[in-house]
């Protein structure tokens, strides 16, 4: 067994390691193509990006949340006491913002409308996302989704690890932890150690 790869790769002389076909993309897959410009945030760290329905942008990092016109000027800014680490935005224009280990709420002028219970200091917040009356928040520290209502009410945690009904729960080895709410209300999460989707969390 060669651990330090002296004896080379071991392929024959007639391999050729040519990838140059497969840097050419068909062009009928490309559905999508570049609109507007690089919007500048101006901020050391970006955490999250929202779209509003009005079509700005939403991006929040450091402490603040600052919203720019899709011809990317800024908009106004939201200034947050701690650093923000996801965000949402539901149709009534709320935002729903996912800080280490809480969420809190925002009017679309900036106020702050809530501040929902600590989950404690083992909690990492890391995706949230909203449904009608419905909020989901993904925490990577506790390996677990949270749903709740829009009041802050816990209703579910869903896939904590259950040896008895024989549930392995999250694998989540970093704090990279993501969900996603289609249109129907179902409730995608990321299993980010087994590679999967998990479909789905919450009907």
């Amino acid at each position: 067994l060669d651990t330090t790869g002296e004896k080379g790769s071991g392929l024959g002389d007639e391999f050729i390691y040519d990838v140059k076909d497969l840097a050419k993309i068909d062009p009928n897959l490309i559905l999508y193509e570049e609109s507007a410009g690089v919007i500048s945030t101006g901020l050391k760290t970006a955490r999250a990006v929202a779209i509003v329905l009005e079509g700005r942008v939403c991006v929040a990092g450091d402490k603040v949340i600052r919203i720019f016109a899709d011809s990317g000027d800024l908009v106004r800014e939201v200034k947050l006491a701690d650093s923000p680490r996801c965000l949402t935005v539901a149709n009534d224009g709320k935002f729903y913002i996912g800080m280490k280990e809480h969420v809190e709420v925002y009017d679309g002028r900036g106020k702050r409308l809530a501040t929902w219970q600590s989950l404690g200091d083992d909690a990492i917040l890391t995706s949230i996302a909203v449904y009608k009356s419905d909020v989901f928040v993904a925490d990577a520290g506790n390996r677990i989704v949270l749903h709740y209502d829009t009041t802050g009410k816990l209703i579910n945690r869903i896939g904590a690890k259950d040896k008895d009904k024989d549930i392995p729960g999250f694998v989540v080895p970093s704090p990279y932890f993501d969900l996603a709410v289609a249109r129907l209300g179902i409730s995608n999460g990321v299993c980010p150690r087994s590679l999967l989707i998990i479909l789905p969390l919450f009907w």
